[in-house]
């Protein structure tokens, strides 16, 4: 069964501080981790109690969409090769806008999830 790919806890974190306020259906309590299920399509700024410890948990997807389009930087997973014909090796390229600046690690990562999420996470700590 193929299951969606959310972003981690450090990452959701990360997300709420740069602006990020789409419409998720999962939510996480910072503090115990606990990931829950809402019943409707909830954005940080519609968690009022801040004494809940509530954030938005989107999909790799959505937070890489997010950034695109409202940062205008683009993360780009690359195929980077292909180990005994049966497990992919991920890169990833991150593009700005803006500057028109590329960047790439030169690592790879075993999961396409793990190459999105690192590619994620050095954007939001060091583009924006």
């Amino acid at each position: 069964m193929i299951e969606e790919a959310y972003v981690s806890i450090e990452i959701a974190k990360l997300l709420k501080e740069k602006g990020f306020d789409e419409g998720c259906f999962f939510v996480v309590n910072s503090i115990s981790e606990c990931m829950m299920p809402v019943s409707w399509s909830t954005t940080n700024s519609d968690i009022k109690d801040e004494k809940a410890n509530l954030i938005t948990l989107p999909t790799l997807q959505m937070a890489m969409r997010w950034l695109r389009e409202e940062k205008g930087i683009a993360v780009i997973p690359i195929l980077s090769s292909v180990l005994d014909n049966e497990k992919f090796l991920w890169d990833v390229k991150i593009t700005v806008a803006k500057t028109n600046e590329s960047y790439r690690q030169g690592w790879t990562y075993e999961s396409y999830e793990q190459a999105c999420e690192t590619a994620i996470k050095y954007s939001l700590e060091n583009l924006i």
